[in-house]
């Protein structure tokens, strides 16, 4: 059985538009094929559109590894500790960033935040994205999954932004199409994608041979050189492609499509 894990944006659909009927079809393959999907995502699991969780998935990796579903429920849950979170907090504020916060109940972000972000991605992305389960609000949430920061205009290297973050959280380029001098999101370190693929393997008797990990961002490298056939989409960065098995075409050129069917294609040809 082959396991299929896809990043969201920018490989289920392009940025900021809808579910094309490549990616229906190819979900419906995975299923007609006896295999199982799910989501890899950065985005919490009230932040994905119902577009996208119509689809008919098995279950998912979300915020980048810290929630992991499977058959209707949470297999497994990492949650920032009091001291992470004021710990990371603490950071931001010393860096001058604006932060938008995940939780479980949604992402919460203040409203001259919001502004700036949205700013942005008009900017440099040409559209705001569907993303639901954002909380305009001062409060920081009690529980709290990861992090988005945003730059002030003049930007920083995320390189500079990991070397200077404290220990035990990670950063990675952002999803949402921005500049990743301007954008990114930190996590626990201890938790990317690629151990939420573990989880979900371990949870069906799975072997890593057996996933197929799909995705376009500097985010999933860690999950598409895992898998057992790694993915790259036509429009991914050239960090992931370096890393992938495969690439496939852009997102918008049936790409998502294709890449269910190359990776039928090898166990079918094996």
């Amino acid at each position: 059985m082959l396991y299929f894990f896809f990043d969201v944006d920018g490989t289920l659909l392009p940025f900021g538009q809808g579910v094309p009927e490549s990616t229906r079809k190819a979900i419906s393959m995975i299923r007609e094929r006896g295999g199982k999907s799910f989501l890899a995502t950065g985005r919490s699991l009230v932040e994905i559109p119902q577009a996208i969780s119509s689809l008919g998935f098995d279950g998912g990796v979300y915020s980048a590894g810290a929630t992991v579903m499977a058959e209707g429920k949470c297999i497994f849950s990492r949650r920032m500790t009091s001291k992470e979170k004021s710990t990371l907090l603490d950071f931001c504020r010393e860096k001058g960033f604006r932060v938008l916060m995940q939780s479980d109940d949604g992402t919460y972000v203040r409203k001259e935040d919001l502004e700036y972000w949205q700013s942005l991605l008009i900017r440099h992305v040409g559209r705001l994205l569907d993303i639901p389960g954002l909380l305009e609000s001062d409060e920081i949430p009690s529980s709290m999954i990861k992090l988005l920061y945003i730059c002030k205009e003049e930007g920083m290297p995320i390189e500079d932004v990991a070397a200077s973050i404290p220990e035990g959280f990670s950063v990675v380029a952002n999803t949402v199409g921005l500049p990743p001098e301007l954008m990114g999101e930190i996590v626990l370190s201890d938790i990317t994608k690629a151990t939420g693929i573990d989880t979900v393997l371990d949870f069906y008797g799975g072997s890593i041979s057996e996933a197929v990990a799909v995705g376009d961002g500097a985010n999933d490298i860690e999950m598409v050189s895992h898998a057992g056939i790694g993915i790259a989409m036509g429009n991914a960065t050239p960090s992931l492609k370096a890393v992938a098995s495969y690439i496939t075409d852009d997102v918008s050129s049936n790409g998502l499509f294709k890449a269910v069917e190359y990776a039928f294609s090898l166990t079918e040809n094996s």
